[in-house]
């Protein structure tokens, strides 16, 4: 019976298409037929559900983790959970199972190897240390204060652990979330990204230390964040970009033992074996003088 109710709402589908095709197609007429057709789609979703409920699935969302099981480390597109789950706010019960049940599932926000919009489930075993982590950041997003806010604070709450791009911009409710992460830096918080740290993955963050540096550093943060902008976030000598096992770092092409200024035309991205190549040539060793303005200066260093 619910199979047969679900052909039925899938030819009344059809046939509005069907007829606004053969009477012609102009504005007003299409207009009439997408209502109609936006109310049978509801009907729809809602004849396949009861098919989904027929065989003993309960839910969207568990619709969609059965899909996704059968479909360990595979990228599967958002349309087709949205056609499982046979629900319109499919997405928030892919949330859940990640926030209340510690699912493994990555999605192409985080990852830069599948399309925007697919998702992936990566082991069949629920993880509890990443469901402690999502109810952390649940709890996070419900408290006072800014976006920036409370990502410093879940920031600090789970250190040295990292927070990836889903995590953050859900506790942050905002899209320009690594603005802020940016901000936070250039307050004095030491927040390591794959420009940093290559271990990190695109879009990962992780508070380095709980302590605040003093403000003396922010403008050395803030002119470091002009020249990696300025050069596209890119070494300058071979090509590389974070996310390809290397950071980033910005050099000085005067060493400062020799005299050279944080002049932006005395500073250049490299990345670390670049940077570390060209540090060989003048025998001097690597540091990066602009993430960490707040160390003593090393006159063997540039």
């Amino acid at each position: 019976m619910a199979l047969t109710d679900a052909v039925v709402a899938v030819r009344r589908y059809l046939k509005v298409i069907e007829q606004t095709q053969d009477t012609g197609l102009d504005q007003d007429s299409w207009l009439e037929s997408a209502a109609e057709i936006g109310v049978l789609s509801g009907e729809m979703r809602e004849a396949l559900s009861q098919v989904n409920r027929a065989l003993g699935i309960k839910s969207g969302r568990d619709a969609i983790l059965l899909y996704l099981r059968k479909r360990v480390g595979q990228s599967v597109p958002a349309d087709a959970l949205a056609g499982v789950a046979c629900i319109t706010e499919w997405a928030r019960r892919i949330r859940e199972l990640r926030v209340e049940y510690g699912w493994p599932i990555e999605s192409g926000i985080t990852r830069d190897d599948m399309p925007h919009d697919h998702y992936m489930l990566t082991t069949d075993q629920p993880d509890e240390e990443l469901a402690e982590r999502w109810r952390l950041a649940k709890y996070a997003r419900k408290s006072k204060g800014s976006g920036k806010i409370k990502m410093l604070t879940y920031l600090q709450t789970i250190s040295p652990q990292s927070a990836d791009k889903d995590q953050l911009s859900y506790i942050a409710g905002i899209k320009s979330y690594a603005r802020r992460i940016r901000e936070l830096e250039e307050e004095g918080w030491q927040i390591a990204s794959s420009i940093d740290d290559p271990s990190l993955p695109p879009g990962s963050y992780r508070l380095s230390t709980l302590e605040k540096r003093p403000p003396r550093v922010r403008e050395a943060i803030k002119l470091r964040y002009e020249i990696l902008e300025r050069d596209n976030k890119t070494c300058q000598d071979c090509g590389r970009i974070p996310g390809q096992g290397v950071s980033l770092q910005v050099h000085h092409i005067l060493p400062v033992h020799q005299g050279g200024k944080n002049d932006k035309e005395n500073l250049v991205t490299l990345c670390s074996e670049c940077h570390g190549g060209r540090h060989a040539l003048m025998g001097t060793s690597v540091k990066d003088e602009l993430l960490n303005p707040d160390r003593e200066p090393d006159v063997h260093t540039h």
